[in-house]
């Protein structure tokens, strides 16, 4: 186990990457034109300038994904940082 600090650390770096991937997928859903190329073009006879409806749910379900994973390291880093609290008040 780390320390109270790198669990702190960690718990903060959690929660930034959670806030950045829900404002990724919500940029990526409302198709906000300076989010960048992230798309795969598809080859059709004539080649698309945007990504297809599917292309956007699927990188925004998949920011979502990212997200809640962030947030479930989140929780477990808060849970470890209140351990290492409560274990240092009984010593």
């Amino acid at each position: 186990m780390c320390n109270p600090a790198g669990c702190t650390f960690c718990a903060m770096i959690s929660v930034f990457g959670a806030i950045f991937m829900f404002i990724m997928g919500v940029c990526i859903k409302n198709n906000y034109k300076y989010v960048g190329e992230w798309y795969k073009p598809e080859e059709l006879p004539v080649p698309r300038g945007s990504p297809t409806q599917a292309q956007i749910d699927e990188a925004a379900k998949n920011c979502f994904i990212v997200m809640a994973m962030y947030i479930g390291f989140t929780c477990m880093a808060l849970a470890c940082l209140f351990f290492m609290r409560s274990k240092g008040r009984r010593t």
